[in-house]
């Protein structure tokens, strides 16, 4: 069940034995990607390390800490990504861009974070809801000094709000593109596309931190 406003996220849960474990955000997305495709068992994910180790604070004591009395379980929403027809999953958040200084830039976060830049600060990994905060597709698109702007308060969040930025919370978000421009899942560039339809799916994976 996604969580609700004024409520605790997650329970008490120590990470069952033979259950992976994530130090990156990279290595979640592969593991998130195996369960998804069948070629491993959807069990919980331990998480030491990433941008969603960081969301629920950062806790100390890497890989014991999920097998003792102070470890937590949550579920957490995934983003369902078909980019021209095939598909992908991410766990924090999709970005497409060229260049962050021109053309359009997109960010469809299922968690405030990604890296140092805190591109939704809205966003909650459980919520169920899709954040996506673009410029220049169907707004006036930033000029340069604004994105120079833009960019060094992305660390704050303090980017928004923004005439020149659209902020959508949606079950699911597609555009196709005037030209293949690149696209970045959880922090990693997969390619280029033109056609990108995401998708939350709630509740889809369980995280041990």
């Amino acid at each position: 069940m996604t969580i609700r406003r004024n409520q605790p996220w997650g329970s008490a849960a120590t990470l069952p034995a033979g259950s992976p474990i994530a130090s990156s955000n990279a290595e979640l997305r592969r593991l998130i990607t195996c369960q998804r495709t069948g070629d491993a068992p959807a069990t919980p994910i331990g998480v030491v390390g990433g941008d969603l180790w960081r969301v629920v604070g950062a806790p100390s004591g890497s890989a014991a800490r999920l097998r003792s009395e102070h470890a937590r379980t949550a579920s957490i929403d995934l983003i369902e990504v078909t980019a021209d027809g095939e598909t992908h999953w991410a766990c924090v958040g999709a970005v497409v861009r060229n260049s962050w200084w021109r053309g359009p830039v997109v960010a469809a976060m299922s968690a405030e974070s990604l890296g140092v830049w805190r591109l939704a600060p809205a966003a909650h990994p459980n919520d169920g809801r899709l954040h996506v905060v673009s410029t220049g597709l169907d707004q006036l698109a930033l000029s340069v000094t604004q994105r120079a702007l833009a960019r060094r308060r992305l660390r704050s969040g303090a980017h928004l709000p923004h005439p020149a930025i659209a902020v959508r919370r949606v079950e699911c978000w597609e555009h196709r593109f005037d030209q293949p421009i690149g696209l970045w899942l959880d922090g990693e560039r997969v390619g280029r596309c033109r056609e990108l339809a995401l998708i939350i799916r709630p509740d889809a994976a369980l995280i041990v931190f």
